[in-house]
C-alpha cells in the first residue's frame, strides 16, 4: 500500500481518500489537543522542571515562535516534495518534540521538545495540499472544513479536559496520552497513505525563508516585550524596525526570485483578502481568550464580573469550539446557497455582531457565551472559505504554501490582538484595583467588531463563485 502512487492533482480511489482524509483530520486533532492542554498545565510543568516566571512564558512560547518559522518551509516542501514524505517526516517531529518534553526534567530540554512540536502547525496546510490532489471539488469542501472544524473542537475541548486529567495524574500524562494516540496514527499512515508526487519540482527559497521567518519572530517577540517594557521601550522598537525590515525585504525577495517560497503574485485580490481574514481571525479570538476570563473572574462588586470559576470560563468559551466546528464542514453547503462572496461578508458581519454584542454582555453569562458562538461560527466559515479559495483556484503546486502563509498570519493576528486587548484594559483600570473597567472592556469588544466589519468591506471584491484552477 505505502508505495502506490496518486498523481498530483488527480483523485484517488474512494476508499483510500476516505482513509487518508480520516488520517489527516486525526492528526489535526491531537495536534490541537494537546496544544491546548498545555495552557492549563503550565504551573504544575513550571513547577516539575524549575522554571521562572519568565521562564514559563518563554518555553510555551517556543512552540507558536517555531511554527511561524517552520510552518513556510513545510509547506513549500509539500508543494514541491512527496507530500507523504513530508507528512510522515512532520509527524516524526512533533513525535520526538512531545517525548523530550514529557521526560524533560529542565528548562531547556522541555523548550526544545516544545520548538520540535512547533512544527506541527504545519500539519493543516500540508493537509490541506493533500487533500487538493486527490478530492473533488465537492468533497475538498467539506474535507478543507473538518480541519478547520476539527481544529476549533479541539482547542476548546483541550482545556476542558486538562482539568479533570490533571487533577488525577501528573502533567506529563498530557504528554504520553499524545504518544499514546500518535503511535497508531503514526502506524496508519505508513499503512495507508499513498506517494503524493509533487506535479512540479522546485526548491525551497531559502532567502525568502529567512527573512520571513526573521520578520515574524521579531514581531511576535516586540509584542510580547511591549507586556512587560512598553510599546515605547528600546527592545520593542529595536524588534519593531527589524520586523518592517524583514518583511519588506520579503516582499521584495518573493517578487523577484523565480522559485519563491510564497508566489505573492497568485490569487491577486482573493488571496489577500483570505490573508486578511486569517489574521482577522486570530485578532478576535484572540480578544476573547483576554477579555472573558476578565469578565467571568471578577467580582460582581466591579458591576461586570461573574465572580465565577475557571471551569465556568471554559463552559462560556465552549461554544467558540464548538459552533465553529459544526460551521465549517457546512461551509461549503452555505457557498452553493450565498456564494463564495457573500459567505466571507457574512463571516466578517458575524464578528461585528458579536462585538456588538458582547457589549452588551455585562454580567450575563448567556450573552457572552452567544458572542463566542458568534465568533466561532464567523471563524468556522470564514477560515473554512478562505482554504478553499486557495485551494480551487491556485495551482496545485502553490496550495500548501499559499494556506501556510494564512496560517502564520493568523497566528499574527492572535499575538497582535492579545497584547493589545491587554494593553486597553490596563490603561483604564477600577481605582485601587488591578480590574479594568467596563469602559476598557466595550473599546476592547468594539475594536474586534471593528475587524469584522473590514473583513465584510474587502470582500465584497471576492467574485460571486468560485472558478476552479486545472
Amino acid at each position: 500500500m505505502k508505495n502506490e502512487t496518486v498523481a498530483s492533482g488527480l483523485p484517488a480511489p474512494r476508499g483510500r481518500t476516505r482513509s487518508v482524509s480520516a488520517l489527516l483530520v486525526g492528526a489535526v486533532l491531537v495536534y490541537g489537543l494537546l496544544e491546548a492542554m498545555i495552557v492549563p498545565a503550565l504551573p504544575l510543568i513550571q513547577g516539575g522542571i524549575g522554571a521562572t516566571q519568565a521562564e514559563a512564558g518563554w518555553i510555551i512560547s517556543a512552540m507558536a515562535l517555531v511554527g511561524a518559522v517552520a510552518t513556510p518551509v513545510v509547506s513549500r516542501l509539500a508543494d514541491i516534495r512527496d507530500r507523504r514524505r513530508v507528512f510522515l517526516g512532520v509527524l516524526a517531529v512533533v513525535f520526538v518534540g512531545i517525548a523530550t518534553a514529557g521526560l524533560a526534567s529542565s528548562v531547556l530540554v522541555f523548550a526544545i521538545g516544545q520548538g520540535l512540536q512547533g512544527a506541527g502547525v504545519g500539519l493543516v496546510p500540508l493537509a490541506v495540499g493533500i487533500v487538493r490532489d486527490t478530492e473533488p471539488p465537492e468533497r475538498l469542501r467539506r474535507t478543507n472544513g473538518l480541519f478547520v472544524g476539527g481544529l476549533a473542537v479541539a482547542n476548546a475541548t483541550g482545556v476542558l479536559l486538562a482539568g479533570p486529567l490533571l487533577s488525577a495524574l501528573p502533567y506529563q500524562w498530557l504528554y504520553w496520552t499524545a504518544l499514546i494516540v500518535l503511535v497508531p496514527l503514526l502506524a496508519f499512515a505508513v499503512a495507508v497513505m499513498p506517494s503524493y508526487p509533487p506535479s512540479v519540482r522546485g526548491r525551497v527559497d531559502s532567502a525568502g525563508a529567512a527573512l520571513l521567518g526573521l520578520g515574524v519572530v521579531a514581531l511576535l517577540l516586540a509584542i510580547t516585550f511591549a507586556a512587560s517594557t512598553g510599546w515605547a521601550s528600546a527592545p520593542v522598537l529595536g524588534l519593531g524596525a527589524a520586523a518592517i525590515v524583514a518583511l519588506a525585504g520579503f516582499v521584495l525577495v518573493e517578487r523577484r526570485v523565480a522559485d519563491p517560497l510564497v508566489d505573492l503574485r497568485l490569487g491577486g485580490s482573493a488571496v489577500l483578502i483570505v490573508h486578511v481574514t486569517a489574521f482577522a481571525a486570530g485578532v478576535s479570538s484572540a480578544v476573547l481568550m483576554i477579555a472573558v476570563p476578565r469578565i467571568a473572574a471578577a467580582p460582581a462588586a466591579t458591576g461586570y464580573g461573574l465572580g465565577s470559576t475557571a471551569v465556568a470560563t471554559g463552559l462560556i468559551m465552549f461554544p467558540l469550539g464548538v459552533l465553529g466546528a459544526i460551521s465549517a464542514p457546512l461551509t461549503g453547503r452555505l457557498e452553493r446557497l450565498v456564494g463564495s462572496r457573500m459567505v466571507m461578508v457574512l463571516s466578517g458581519t458575524l464578528l461585528l455582531a458579536a462585538g456588538l454584542i458582547m457589549v452588551s454582555g455585562r454580567s450575563s453569562a448567556f450573552v457572552l457565551a452567544v458572542g463566542a458562538g458568534l465568533v466561532g461560527v464567523a471563524i468556522g466559515t470564514g477560515l473554512t472559505q478562505g482554504v478553499n479559495i486557495i485551494a480551487l483556484t491556485l495551482p496545485a503546486d502553490r496550495v500548501a504554501s499559499v494556506t501556510g502563509l494564512a496560517y502564520v498570519l493568523r497566528a499574527v493576528g492572535n499575538a497582535v490582538g492579545a497584547q493589545l486587548a491587554a494593553t486597553v484594559m490596563a490603561l483604564d483600570l477600577l481605582p485601587g484595583t488591578q480590574l479594568p473597567t467596563w469602559n476598557a472592556i466595550t473599546w476592547v469588544f468594539l475594536g474586534a467588531g471593528a475587524v469584522g466589519a473590514l473583513v465584510a468591506a474587502v470582500s465584497f471584491r471576492l467574485p460571486a463563485r468560485l472558478t476552479a484552477a486545472h
